[in-house]
C-alpha cells in the first residue's frame, strides 16, 4: 500500500515536468529573418563636380610655323543624369555636365627686332552629353562614358612692332568633338554618391583665315575629377 500511495504522487510530478517543457518548447517560436534591402542605382540624379583640366593646345600660322602649348589648371561645374537598371547588375545611362575653368597660357610664337607675337591660349568651359554603361555591385558602381563634348576656346594674339605699337586680335570659338572616360561611383548613403573619373576630350581642329594668314587651331584636354551627387 505504501508503493501505491508513491506512485501517485510521482506520476504527478512527471506530469507536470513534461507540460511545462513543451510549454517552453511552444514559447520559444524562432524570429523571422530581417533581410536588408539591397541599394537600387537606377534613377535621377545631380551633382558638383571639381578637378584639374590638362589642355593641349596645337597652333599652325601659314607665316610663322607650327607651335603648341599646354594650359593646365582647376576647373569646377555640375551634371546631372539618369540611370535604367538593365538587370540586377548591368546598367545605362544618359548624362550631361558643364565645367568653368578659364585656364590660360601666354606664349611668345615669334620674336626679332623688338617686335614680338604672342599668343595667349585660354579654355573658357567644357561640357558633355554622354552615355554611360556600368556594372552595379552593391554600393560600388564602376562604368565607361562616351559622347559628344563641346567647349569654348578663345586665342588672343598680341602684336608688338619695334615702335612698341601693340595691336590685339582675338579669336573665340565654340568646338565640338567626342569624349570617352571611366569612373567608379560609391553610394555613401542611399542619396549621396561620392564619383572619382578620368576622361578624355578632343575638339578637332579649326581653321580661320586673318589678314592673309591661314591659322589652324587644335585643341584637345584630359581631365581628373571628383563629384558628390544626390540620388533622387
Amino acid at each position: 500500500m505504501r508503493h501505491k500511495y508513491l506512485l501517485v504522487p510521482s506520476i504527478f510530478i512527471l506530469l507536470s515536468t513534461s507540460i511545462t517543457q513543451a510549454a517552453d518548447v511552444i514559447n520559444e517560436t524562432p524570429e523571422a529573418p530581417v533581410y536588408e534591402e539591397t541599394f537600387s542605382w537606377g534613377g535621377a540624379y545631380i551633382g558638383a563636380q571639381a578637378g584639374y583640366t590638362f589642355g593641349r593646345n596645337k597652333l599652325s600660322i601659314t607665316s610663322l610655323g607650327d607651335f603648341s602649348t599646354n594650359n593646365n589648371g582647376f576647373s569646377g561645374g555640375g551634371y546631372a543624369g539618369y540611370n535604367w537598371l538593365l538587370t540586377n547588375s548591368y546598367l545605362l545611362g544618359i548624362e550631361g555636365d558643364v565645367n568653368f575653368s578659364n585656364i590660360n597660357k601666354d606664349n611668345q610664337i615669334f620674336g626679332r627686332n623688338n617686335a614680338s607675337v604672342n599668343w595667349n591660349a585660354k579654355t573658357q568651359f567644357e561640357g558633355a552629353v554622354r552615355a554611360r554603361v556600368g556594372y552595379a555591385y552593391d554600393r560600388w558602381l564602376p562604368y565607361l562614358a562616351g559622347g559628344v563634348a563641346f567647349a569654348r576656346v578663345k586665342d588672343t594674339f598680341s602684336l608688338n612692332d619695334a615702335r612698341n605699337n601693340i595691336e590685339t586680335i582675338d579669336i573665340a570659338t565654340n568646338r565640338v568633338g567626342f569624349t570617352v572616360g571611366a569612373g567608379l561611383d560609391y553610394a555613401v548613403t542611399d542619396n549621396l554618391v561620392l564619383r572619382y573619373e578620368y576622361r578624355y576630350s578632343d575638339y578637332g581642329t579649326k581653321k580661320e583665315d586673318i589678314e592673309d594668314n591661314k591659322i589652324e587651331r587644335k585643341y584637345s584636354s584630359n581631365n581628373l575629377r571628383l563629384g558628390l551627387a544626390y540620388k533622387f
